[in-house]
Formats: C-alpha cells, structure tokens, sequence
C-alpha cells in the first residue's frame, strides 16, 4: 500500500449521514480513526506525525441529521476541505427497494458529481456504490459492492467493471468495498493509505479484526444471491474484466469456463444479447471514455491500454459505440491532444 500524506499531517475525512444510511457505518469509522490517532501517539519517536481528523457531513447544509431515532450533528459539506469522503451503505431489505430509495437520494448524487470535481478520495460501501455508479463516474471503471447485490448492479449498470468477490476495490480517486461490515476495512484501508502500513495493522489488533481479509468469497451464499446469472457468465464476465488492456482467445475463455466454445457463445448472447467480443469492445470504449476525461494521456497510449495497438482501427470501433470520436469526445471536456 502507498502511502500518501498531507502537509500539515491532518487527514481530513467526512463520513457522509443521509436519510436511510447505515447508523453503523455512520458511527464506526470514527472510532477507528479515534483509535488510528491514539496509537499514532504512542509510536516512535522519528515517525511522521499523522492526525485524523473525521466528522459527519450533509449534503443538505448545516443540519442535525436524524436517522431511524439516532441523530448526527452534521456539516455542510460545502464548508469543508476534505481529504476523502466516505459514503455509508443505504439500509435496504432487498434489491427491489432500492430504486426508489436511490431516487430519493438525489442530494447525495448530485454532491458525488461535484466532489469528484476535486481530487479527494471518494469511498463508497455496500449498496452506496449503487448511487455512485448513478453518477456515471464508474462507467468504465473498477468497483465492488456488496456480493448479494451483484446481480442488481450488473443489470443496471453494464459498463462498470464490477468485482463483486473483491473487498475493496481502488480505481484512482474511487475506492468502493463489498458488504455492509467491511466500512470496517475501508477505515482501516484509509488508515494505511494516509499513515502507513505499521499503524494500519496496529489499529486492527486493537479492533479484532482480520486485516488481512481481501475477497468477500468465503461469505457468498449462492442460494441467496438475487437473480443470480449463469454461473458460467458470471466465471466469463470475471476473466474479460480483468483483460480489456490484453489480447485474449475464444478458446483461452471456454477452457476458463469449462465449456465448449460453442455453448459459451450460446449462453453468452441468451444472458447478455450480445457476443464475447462485442461485451469486451463496449468495456474497452467505456474505460476509454474514462480516460479521455479524468487524464491527459495521447490517444495512443489510451489505446494501448484498451488492450489495441492500431489508434484507427480502435477509433472506429469507438466511433461505433460512442457515436462520436474520440477527439470529439474530449473536446467536450475542453482537453486537447
């Protein structure tokens, strides 16, 4: 893990209170950041000093917050200069909930958009990944939430590359984590990310808690995951999302899946309605997309890194898929070449 520090050694982190959030994954940050700052205290002399400082804040101003009788004396979020924001999960008892309660959230998505406009980290748990992939910053990119609702979020949002049995996932400023607990591990994962290694897994002593967890694999229980896909789309979706930057073969894909190559098409185009290929060029155009707005990398190293060596050859099939050029595309944001 890197670790990055700031000048004076003040992390700033919000933790973001909303109607509906998770109280737990409101409250149990800051006591691990409380905890982070006392052993800090007591290190070596010669270590850098690192203090965390961490409150609640609102997207709706200045307001004492009041969620299910537990109450939050919360900051406009506006008035604060933050290091990263941290997003509770929403607290939900199925899938077919939170449509309605992701609307009712339009506050919190708006403030996401705006946020990402700065380069502070942006941390999303469980469910909340959901309303950040609303925002369309995730298209193209990484993530994970929570392995039970990973059906949901592969249908309603396609184009992000989701890694539904990874705990934490980090791609640039966006850092999301599986189910409703691990806002435990993101807390720690902050603590490493801003003050070290050795003061991360002293924290986790102190807590009880296994740092060294990484995957939400040995918690899945299939007979419960909601509208579970084919398990071989699933296993082929997995292998593709972590090539788009390499050359791969029909055959290598089949043999990962234990299936012919013809039975793979088959129940690839029932599931997706499209082919292997054309699900890893949508993906690549999708990153590529992300590129082109958050870097300033040529067009050609973007193209290298969607997994093509020919700037022409993958222009058109971005053309295809975008509408629009990759130039054009950019142009939109004011960048240039």
């Amino acid at each position: 893990m890197t670790m990055k520090t700031t000048k004076d050694g003040i992390i700033r982190i919000g933790v973001l209170v909303y109607p509906g959030c998770l109280r737990s994954g409101a409250v149990m940050p800051l006591d691990v950041f409380n905890i982070a700052n006392t052993l800090a205290g007591i290190r070596p002399a010669g270590s850098k000093p690192v203090q965390f400082e961490a409150c609640w804040v609102s997207a709706r101003g200045d307001i004492l917050q009041e969620v299910d009788g537990l109450y939050f004396q919360a900051h406009d979020i506006h008035k604060q200069k933050l290091d990263a924001l941290m997003v509770p999960g929403i607290d939900h008892r199925d899938s077919s909930q939170l449509d309605g309660l992701l609307d009712a959230l339009a506050p919190e998505q708006a403030l996401m958009e705006s946020y990402l406009r700065d380069d502070g980290l942006l941390i999303s748990s469980c469910s909340s990944t959901s309303l950040l992939a609303r925002t369309g910053k995730l298209d193209g990119r990484r993530a994970t939430t929570s392995w039970w609702l990973s059906a949901y979020f592969r249908k309603n949002f396609p184009q992000v590359l989701l890694e539904a049995e990874e705990l934490i996932v980090q791609d640039g400023q966006l850092v999301s984590s599986g189910g409703v607990t691990s806002y435990i591990d993101l807390s720690l994962w902050l603590v490493g990310h801003f003050a070290g290694e050795e003061l991360r897994q002293m924290t986790a002593k102190i807590l009880v808690v296994d740092a060294n967890r990484n995957s939400q694999a040995p918690y899945v229980a299939k007979a419960i995951m909601q509208d579970q896909g084919h398990a071989v789309i699933e296993r082929a979706r997995r292998w593709l999302n972590k090539r788009l930057d390499q050359q791969w073969a029909m055959a290598d894909l089949a043999s990962y899946c234990n299936v012919s190559q013809r039975t793979l098409l088959r129940r690839f185009q029932e599931s997706m309605k499209l082919s292997p290929i054309h699900y890893v060029q949508q993906l690549r155009v999708e990153r590529a997309k992300a590129l082109l707005e958050t870097t300033r990398l040529s067009l050609e190293d973007i193209t290298t890194r969607c997994g093509y060596e020919d700037v022409s050859s993958f222009s058109k099939i971005f053309k295809h898929w975008a509408q629009v050029t990759p130039k054009d595309y950019r142009r939109r944001f004011g960048l240039r070449f």
